[in-house]
């Protein structure tokens, strides 16, 4: 169970939650078969305030069975009639607001996936609009009603009932779910109790948690549109590439004499970008939450820079790794990848002979304060700016990978679209899973920079160097893409807003050569890459020279409160979600090429006509359910029936993919 909600901030809460797995009167599954058998099945919740499942909370057992006595007796997976469930009553009001955990209640028993099971991963079926296929508990046969598509068993109707699932609601609990967070909990019986009931109360001033910082960004009434490189004119592609030769050229007093405040020089960019890479602390910019909040804030004060010398560039355009037609690497674009010079230099294209510093020298650059910047960055092994490991001597960027590069587009919906937290989106960008387990085939943020900058032997690319990659300007193209991507999800997943979409606030983990590494600048309230930090001034959010944290950026660039939007988003929600029709795929990233500035919505639009999107936000609770398998060890699949309710003296709003057999959950205030 995935919920979000909104809380007041000051009542207690209290999570009452009612799992059932499937047992027959004698506790067997499969009871038509010749493999009767005991299933077994676990409780698995994140929320979006930082609860999770663990030891603390408290079980009930409802139903038991088959007991030991009637196993004494006979019972056995060929001796049914001699089985006995008990049952007992459900404690009186244990849904409700204040009600008293007594002894007849025990903790919670956790368990791990290699005790408990996944089941089987539900996958989206396109030529029948439904989601898995569901076996009957008692024949373990393919239900009869849709070919076991979309429907749910009941003793009622054994041949299966229709169920409702969306494609966003297809989920696989791996994909949204991660035991380095929440824990398969149940009660101390994994196998014979079969209806338990959750409950844990967490007080309104538990120190455990950390409070999400207030957004008070208004919403933008206008905002400027970034779009795809390729639907420019050729005279705003030409402004665009000049004003890059410019920041390329210019020393940053003469540009901030002729261009203002605003005005960077490209190489203070690659510059910021390795001193957050290799902060002695851990990457500040990569391999961690803070990924796309830190290079949507780089994006942003590139964009700044960039307009600051060309006004009339408007935005930031952005390349979309999905379209191959035509191509970016030619003549009018990006050139040749590989590079066609003797070396891999790329001598073509827009940026041809496009250099690189040879004799670096870190004093040149400032933080936000004017101070000297604190790193161990002192330029190549060969003095010049690119990575501290590199050891080529080409004073022009390199290129040795291919020009063929396309991402799969519905890969790229899958991760827009996934409704999931924080972390989890960041998971698919970057490692093509969530919650640990795989959900596209590539990864949207990586590919490009392997497959694009390439490696001859040891030796990276430009764009293929973790560390220096902004000394190709492809770089700044391909993660304004990304970041289309993050406007995107934060846009369908807006029930998760007010809680920083779930952002780690404490005890964060990276990926990669980061995992399980925690540090300064991954949390939700950390300044980013403090070093050589993002002001609100460099920004553009105020005249403030104070660096900004990652709940600053969730906030203050989201698609509703960020100074820019995409395209794509103005197509989709300028003409009710017909510019977005497509569910999946290359179709549904059609764009237009709408005016300069648009009037967004204030971020209460229903998103049931957008691509895939999650849920309807409503006035009251909305709930959605996937038919997932259960943890039977035949494999077969049950359909989960649910009765979720959340009920508030506040506002409340809550969201649910679940996972589990007969799913009840409250959460509650008082």
């Amino acid at each position: 169970v995935q919920v979000s909600f909104e809380w007041d901030g000051v009542s207690d809460k209290e999570f009452a939650i009612m799992c059932m797995d499937y047992a027959s009167t004698s506790g067997y599954e499969y009871t038509e078969t010749s493999s009767a058998q005991i299933g077994d099945g676990v409780l698995m919740a994140e929320f979006s305030d930082g609860t999770v499942t663990g030891s603390a909370w408290s079980t009930f057992v409802v139903t038991h069975g088959p007991t030991d006595e009637s196993e004494t007796a006979g019972c056995s997976a060929t001796n049914l009639d001699a089985c006995v469930v008990t049952t007992v009553t459900e404690p009186t009001g244990w849904t409700d607001a204040g009600f008293v955990v007594d002894d007849t209640w025990a903790a919670a028993t956790e368990y791990t996936a290699d005790e408990a099971g996944w089941g089987r991963t539900p996958s989206w079926d396109t030529t029948a609009s439904c989601c898995g296929t569901s076996t009957s508990p008692m024949t373990q046969a393919t239900l009869s009603l849709n070919g076991g598509c979309s429907v749910i068993y009941t003793a009622d109707n054994p041949d299966g009932e229709t169920v409702t699932v969306k494609q966003s609601e297809c989920v696989d609990p791996q994909s949204v779910l991660s035991e380095t967070r929440s824990k398969m909990i149940w009660s101390s019986n994994l196998k014979k109790d079969n209806k338990v009931l959750f409950r844990l109360k967490v007080a309104a001033d538990a120190s455990s948690g950390i409070e999400c910082p207030v957004c008070d960004a208004a919403v933008r009434t206008t905002q400027r549109i970034r779009r795809e490189m390729r639907t420019l004119t050729d005279e705003e592609w030409g402004k665009v590439t000049a004003a890059m030769w410019i920041m390329k050229n210019t020393s940053q007093a003469d540009g901030v004499a002729a261009y203002g405040a605003s005005f960077r020089t490209y190489d203070y960019f690659v510059v910021k970008h390795l001193v957050a890479m290799v902060d002695l602390r851990g990457d500040q910019a990569h391999f961690g939450p803070m990924f796309m909040t830190w290079h949507s804030a780089f994006i942003l004060e590139f964009e700044n820079a960039l307009l600051s010398v060309d006004p009339e560039i408007l935005a930031m355009p952005y390349w979309d790794t999905t379209l191959t037609e035509p191509s970016v690497f030619t003549e009018k674009y990006f050139g040749s990848a590989p590079g066609t010079g003797a070396n891999g230099e790329v001598i073509d294209g827009a940026f041809k002979y496009w250099p690189i510093e040879s004799n670096f020298n870190m004093g040149d650059y400032k933080n936000a304060a004017g101070e000297t910047i604190n790193t161990s960055y002192t330029g190549s092994t060969t003095g010049m700016l690119r990575g501290p490991d590199a050891t080529r001597t080409e004073t022009t960027v390199l290129r040795f990978g291919t020009s063929t590069y396309a991402y799969d587009p519905n890969d790229f919906w899958k991760c827009a679209n996934l409704d999931a937290f924080y972390y989890d989106w960041y998971e698919c960008v970057e490692q093509g899973t969530a919650g640990g387990m795989g959900i596209v085939s590539g990864s949207l943020h990586s590919g490009p920079h392997g497959q694009v900058g390439g490696k001859s032997g040891d030796d990276s690319g430009d764009f293929e160097d973790v560390a220096s990659s902004p000394n190709d300007p492809i770089f700044f193209f391909h993660h304004a893409d990304v970041d289309r991507n993050a406007f995107w999800w934060m846009h369908v997943n807006a029930d998760k807003r007010a809680t920083a979409y779930g952002y780690p606030t404490e005890a964060a983990s990276g990926v990669g050569p980061y995992a399980g590494k925690n540090y300064y600048g991954q949390h939700l309230t950390d300044t980013m890459a403090d070093a050589f930090g993002f002001s609100a001034q460099d920004l553009g959010f105020s005249d403030s020279t104070d660096l900004q944290t990652n709940a600053d950026i969730l906030c203050k660039v989201s698609p509703t409160t960020g100074v820019y939007t995409y395209d794509f988003i103005v197509a989709c929600l300028d003409d009710g979600g017909a510019g977005c029709q497509a569910t999946w795929g290359e179709a549904a990233n059609a764009t237009t090429t709408p005016a300069a500035e648009t009037t967004p919505g204030d971020g209460s639009e229903s998103t049931t006509a957008a691509v895939a999107s999650s849920s309807t936000t409503v006035t009251s609770t909305t709930v959605s359910t996937t038919s997932v398998a259960d943890d039977i060890a035949g494999g077969g699949t049950e359909s989960p029936s649910e009765n979720a309710t959340t009920s508030s003296g506040t506002s409340a709003a809550g969201e649910m993919a679940t996972s589990l057999v007969g799913l009840a959950v409250l959460v509650l205030f008082h």
